[in-house]
Order: C-alpha cells, then structure tokens, then sequence
C-alpha cells in the first residue's frame, strides 16, 4: 500500500503518468531492412565466400527463419509490395492498388506503437506514399523516397534525400544531395537517433530501410575490389538463358546484361553484389555498436530483414521479377530477451508476419487491418507446423505454391503460353529439375494444383486456373 501511496504521489510531483514511469521497461524495436537482399548472400545461411561478420553475429544472437519469404509482387518493384506489407501485416493481394499507397485504413506498425508510448523513427527508403511515412514517424532524417538510386540522379554515391518535413509536403526544392555513400548516411542517421535518446525515458521504433545492395552496383572502397570475380562461384542453378518466357524476360533488372549471360558476366556481378553486402553489413555493424554502447541493446528488439531476393544468374535471370526461391525468400533474424539464441527455424513465414509478432512481443493487441501470423509460436514450438502451406505470385503471370515438406508447384501464364514447373525441394533446393511432365508425379501434380487452388482463395486471389488463359498479361500502368 505504501508503494502504491508513494507512486501516486511521484506521479503529482513529476509531469509523468505511471505508464510513462514504467515506459522504460518497454522493450525498444529495431528494424534493419536491406534491398534486394536473397536469403542465401549471408555468410550464417552456409554461403562461404560473401563476408557479413555483422549478420552472422546477429544469428548466433538471435533466431533465424531459413524459409521466410516476400510477399510477390504486383509489378516489377517487388520492394513496393514488400514494404507495405511489413508495416501492416497484410499480404499481397489485400493491399491498395499496386501497394504505392498505404490508405489510414491499413494500419502501421509505427503508427499503432505510437498509440502505446513510442516515438517512432525511421531513415533510408521509403517507396510507399509520403502520406503514410508521416503518419507513421514522428521523426525522420536521410529520408529516401523512390525505388532505387539511378546512376543519372546520383546513384548511391549522392543520393537524393530529405530532412523530415512534418506536413509531409517534401517540395523538390527542399531535396539535397548526400555526400556519403547512402548505406552510410543512413547509418548516421540512425546512430544519431540512437544516441540522442539513450537516457530517455520513452522507448523507440526505429526503421533502418537501406537502399543496398539494389543496383547499381557500384560498393564504394574497399568493398568494391573485396571480391575478385575470378574467385566468385555461380549458383548451382545457372543457365545463359531461361528457357522460356516467363513474362519478364525485357524488365529492367534483365537489361542489365545481354540477353546471354556468361559465366564471366555472371561472376563480376556477384563481386560487386558481395561488395555491397559488405559495406551494408558494415554499417549494420556500425548501428549495433552504438544500440552497445548507449546501453540500449539489453531492452532492444532486433529484427533483420530483407525485401526480396535476387536471381543474379540463377536460372538465366538477373532480377527479382519470378516466384523461384532466389527470388522468394530473404533473410530474417530476430534478436532480443526471450528470443533463443543461435537457432534457425524452419516454418514457413513471411515479411506479412513481422507485425504481428511485434505486437505479440510486446503484449498488445494487433489491429484487425493486419493479416500476418505471430511468429512467436513458431519459435515456441519449433517441430509443430506453423503454415502448412507458403503461397506465391508475381503479378497474374505467375503464380506458386511451397508446402512444409517442400514441394513446390510454379504455373505460368504468358500470352496464353502456359508453364508448369514442379519441384521436390528436398531433393533439388535449387530448381532445377522438372518433374511435371513425369509420369510417376502426375498425382503429386494434381495435389499441388489442388493446394495452389485453395492457397489462392485464402490470398484472396480471384484467378480462375480453370479457365484456358487465366493470366493478365498486360502490365500495369
């Protein structure tokens, strides 16, 4: 009772509520979020040769989720899909339109956190709508609205970027140009954050969205001579060409290099690609450092991730535009109190989940608006099945089911030209051995087209399989 009297009476003295007296026992949020990031260029997922001491750290720190995947995508920006779908929990097909815009009804992470006693933060990319990021933040530095850093406006060298602007307006005029490589701007930017709130009594969401390692690729020094190409290994599943047309063979990301890839092509490009990952993990390590040293890494979740992968001769692709796996899944790595350390698990999870199990660590209500699962429980009870079955789709063109004993159906519909791709990833991780034309798979086929079918209807997909040309094959606007 005395502590009861003593507490009500701190409370009249001090302008501050009881739950803002007890604000400092919030765990604080973390999120480092890197771009075009696939799941298997970390050195903790078995890759040799690309070195990230920082996310290896973060694994052996943490729990890891081997299968965590994207969410596809409406157009050739996956990330835009991506990015929304973290900061509300909803998946592909329940977001507005192409995903550029986050209506109020779609509630965000940070916004929801804000309601509980956060101040929220973010720096580094922002490719939804500028309306949204000021809902969702209170504060902001180093802001990069758009998709990537075009070589003709800068590149990653001098990105275009942005203080906080509280009405949202961000006229053109007030852009500046950075005048360090951006993984570093942002990593100040975040330091700084840090650093100014270490003794605050409020806890923090802060959202670290780089810009690396997407295109071009051009890692700053040392990182860009770390790698020699001569030493780099191509994927297991590389092939000069994909042997037919999967609807994207012209985006962007496939004009990068000649239509034919050589081994030579490929291995330069994933030398730089590595040299990105470098320097991104670097600046990583840089933000850790100072959550140390501010004494804030004890009460602090961490969440790594990445927005969608990345072929990078996988296949005969360059980019991220297909529902293979280099494509699919990314890295995702929580640490913090109660998080086991140095396990990696195998559910099936998505970027979708990340909200909802935020919200589940911090014990508070997710909003209806969020659609993910908590994967909290599938951490809790690692052998039990946390999603039967992961679905997929890149605009209607392309559509894919994964089951938790990994078999993988991918149907295709491009100009009426159908494609069925059937996969025992237990035995072939790399896709690259067909079984759908087999004749002792043809019931394995019926059964995964049968799971695809009901996956969609769960996605809200409205496609009909059923009908001779159920892709829409125009691109949208």
């Amino acid at each position: 009772m005395k502590k009861l009297h003593f507490l009500i009476l701190y409370c009249l003295i001090f302008p501050l509520s009881i739950s803002n007296l007890f604000a400092q026992n919030k765990p604080n949020i973390l999120i480092l979020f890197t771009d075009d990031h696939t799941y298997s260029a970390v050195g903790g997922m078995g890759n040799n040769v690309v070195k990230t001491p920082n996310m290896d750290k973060l694994m052996k720190e943490g729990t890891t989720f081997t299968r965590a995947s994207c969410l596809g995508g409406k157009h050739g920006a996956l990330c835009v899909v991506s990015r929304a779908g973290l900061m509300t929990g909803r998946y592909l097909n329940s977001l507005q339109g192409g995903a550029d815009v986050i209506p109020p009804e779609q509630v965000m992470m940070p916004e929801l956190l804000k309601k509980h006693g956060y101040k929220t933060f973010a720096t580094g990319k922002w490719h939804n709508n500028k309306e949204s990021h000021v809902r969702a933040f209170d504060e902001a530095d180093n802001i990069f609205f758009g998709g990537m850093n075009f070589p003709k406006e800068g590149g990653h060298e001098h990105t275009g970027m942005y203080h906080f602007d509280p009405t949202g307006q961000y006229p053109k005029s007030a852009q500046f140009k950075a005048e360090k490589y951006s993984s570093t701007m942002f990593a100040d930017a975040a330091i700084d954050f840090l650093t100014k709130n270490k003794d605050n009594q409020q806890p923090f969401f802060a959202y670290v969205a780089f810009t690396s390692p997407h295109d071009p690729r051009s890692p700053p020094p040392p990182y860009d001579k770390m790698y020699d190409p001569h030493k780099m290994p191509l994927p297991k599943n590389f092939l000069p060409k994909h042997p037919f047309d999967n609807g994207e063979m012209d985006v962007r990301d496939e004009q990068l290099l000649p239509p034919t890839r050589t081994p030579d092509m490929i291995k330069k490009e994933i030398a730089l690609y590595y040299g990105m990952i470098s320097e991104v993990d670097a600046q990583i390590g840089r933000i850790l450092e100072a959550l140390k040293a501010n004494g804030q890494d004890k009460n602090t979740l961490v969440i790594f991730a990445g927005d969608n992968g990345l072929a990078m001769g996988s296949h005969g692709l360059i980019g991220k535009q297909s529902v293979y796996d280099h494509s699919m899944r990314v890295p995702l790595v929580l640490r913090g109190v109660n998080i086991p350390k140095n396990q990696k698990n195998e559910a099936l999870v998505s970027l979708a989940d990340i909200f909802p199990t935020v919200c589940a660590y911090l014990n508070i209500e997710k909003p209806n608006s969020s659609e993910g699962k908590n994967m909290l429980e599938a951490i809790a009870n690692p052998k039990r099945v946390f999603r039967e079955n992961m679905y997929y789709k890149y605009r209607d063109i392309q559509l894919a089911v994964r089951t938790h004993d990994d078999w993988k159906l991918i149907k295709y519909n491009v100009n009426g030209v159908e494609h069925t791709q059937l996969f025992n990833l237990n035995k072939d991780p790399w896709e690259t051995k067909n079984l759908a034309e087999m004749p002792k798979f043809q019931q394995k086929l019926m059964d995964m087209t049968n799971i695809l079918k009901k996956e969609m209807v769960f996605y809200h997909d409205n496609l009909d399989l059923n009908k001779a040309n159920w892709g829409k094959t125009e691109k949208p606007k």
